[in-house]
């Protein structure tokens, strides 16, 4: 067997487990500091509603670009410095 037939679907389930498990961490911490950064001019509900929206447009962008980058590398240091950054954010904000 050819190592290639086994790193091929291993690199595409990677892929698939950071755009989606990954930009489901992302999109966490962008909803919680949205909120956070919104309720300083909206109502409450309103914020929520408003970053609950745009998280949705968060994710698909976080997906789309997840599979847009070639190298494997450089869409593990993309994504880790997205959550990273979204963190630490969420911690000053909050």
């Amino acid at each position: 067997m050819h190592l290639h037939t086994i790193r091929y679907p291993l690199a595409i389930l990677y892929r698939v487990l950071i755009a989606f498990l990954m930009g489901y961490l992302c999109t966490y911490f962008f909803t919680l500091n949205a909120t956070a950064m919104l309720k300083w001019v909206l109502p409450k509900a309103e914020s929520v509603f408003l970053a609950a929206f745009i998280a949705i447009f968060f994710f698909v962008f976080f997906v789309l670009m997840s599979f847009s980058i070639h190298t494997l590398k450089k869409l593990s240091v993309v994504c880790l410095s997205f959550l990273l950054c979204l963190f630490l954010l969420s911690k000053w904000v909050l």
